[in-house]
């Protein structure tokens, strides 16, 4: 998912910041943390480690030491993880090879020498994976929108539009190609190369046929997965160890060569705005969906998709309704919620509500529903 990025806000010095020393290493070491608290250790080693040596990498330290935004919310440390991929990817740094190809976890020492060897050798390479935003096209998180749907089918069955706001590559808008199993309830489709079976904790599921009659996304900057650049992006950005995530991204990317996903370039409320506007099918629920977007959106933005669904919502009906399905961290960064609006010009006035809480890459979902 990707919004505006303007290359002039890259700075390599502000002096305005640098009253704030260590907001790198500080950074490195929260997401080492996070890392180790979802059971990922090859990336918690790999971010203690940049802890490390990063403050001696020169030109990249500088980039983001003095970051002109949030280096949470901006998603700078999975710019970084993204390049040193991609040098391992890409040969040019065949000894980041172990961590990321092979998912070796290597001595401190060595991690520590691999990585100064990568970041002052590529320090160019470096920079401008740090100058785009991030391209994370997690599939996994799209169960939670197929629990979803069927949460919202418990009171009244529709089909469903679905629209994505952030949508990169649109992997996720081909959801009715892939097996999806919550608990034991299945939906999709049962044959898929691609299986989205998140550990399911909390209350069961609800059953019933998902039907998604239409499906389109947005990005400012969509990716097309018949381009070899831009598959080698939504490579890198997996975790080194992921094996089973990456192999999951390789049959959604071939699915989605077979069938391309309708993905818009646009600003997603202007977008969203156009989208809500059309007419409606009767008996069609309209659907929303946004997974790890609205930390790259500003306050206007932000203020303008939610004005677009104000407007949109009070205009729907029992028979046209309209909902919001959106997976995101919660404002301390604790915790994903997966949460639900609906609007249907009855006893739904778009009242945000927890559903779930989630995993941030989709590996398991707490389901708490709407009741």
């Amino acid at each position: 998912m990707t919004f505006q990025f303007l290359p002039d806000q890259l700075a390599l010095a502000r002096p305005d910041l640098a009253d704030r020393p260590g907001r790198a290493v500080r950074q490195l070491r929260i997401e080492a943390r996070k890392a180790a608290d979802f059971g990922k250790p090859l990336a918690a080693a790999l971010m203690e480690s940049l802890a490390r040596v990063l403050p001696r990498s020169g030109p990249v330290f500088a980039c983001i030491e003095h970051w002109p935004g949030d280096l949470a919310s901006d998603g700078v440390i999975f710019r970084l993880n993204a390049g040193l991929h991609a040098l391992a990817l890409t040969g040019q740094a065949p000894a980041l090879g172990a961590l990321y190809c092979e998912g070796l976890l290597l001595p401190p020492a060595l991690l520590d020498r691999t990585l100064t060897k990568a970041l002052c050798g590529h320090a160019d390479t470096l920079l401008g994976w740090l100058a785009h935003p991030t391209q994370t096209n997690e599939v996994a998180r799209v169960a939670g929108l197929v629990a979803a749907l069927l949460e919202l089918g418990r009171a009244r069955a529709m089909p469903c539009e679905v629209l994505e706001l952030g949508a990169s590559a649109g992997l996720n808008l081909n959801v009715p190609r892939y097996a999806v199993r919550l608990g034991a309830v299945a939906a999709c489709a049962p044959t898929s190369a691609v299986t989205l079976a998140p550990a399911w904790r909390g209350r069961a599921a609800a059953a019933g046929e998902v039907a998604i009659t239409a499906a389109r996304g947005v990005d400012l900057h969509p990716l097309d997965v018949a381009m070899p650049a831009d598959r080698e992006s939504l490579r890198a950005y997996v975790w080194p160890g992921e094996v089973a995530r990456a192999e999951r991204l390789e049959a959604a990317i071939g699915i989605a060569r077979c069938h391309p996903p309708h993905v818009e370039t646009g600003r997603a409320s202007a977008w969203l705005a156009c989208r809500l506007d059309e007419p409606q099918p009767a008996d069609t629920r309209r659907v929303v969906f946004h997974s790890m977007v609205l930390q790259y959106a500003d306050a206007a933005e932000r203020a303008a998709i939610d004005a677009a669904f104000a407007a949109a919502g009070a205009r729907a009906q029992p028979d046209r309704p309209l909902a919001r399905v959106g997976i995101e961290w919660r404002a301390d960064r604790r915790a994903v919620e997966l949460r639900i609006a609906q609007w249907d010009g009855a006893g739904n006035a778009g009242e945000s509500r927890i559903a779930a809480h989630c995993h941030p890459y989709g590996e398991w979902i707490d389901w708490h529903g709407l009741a």
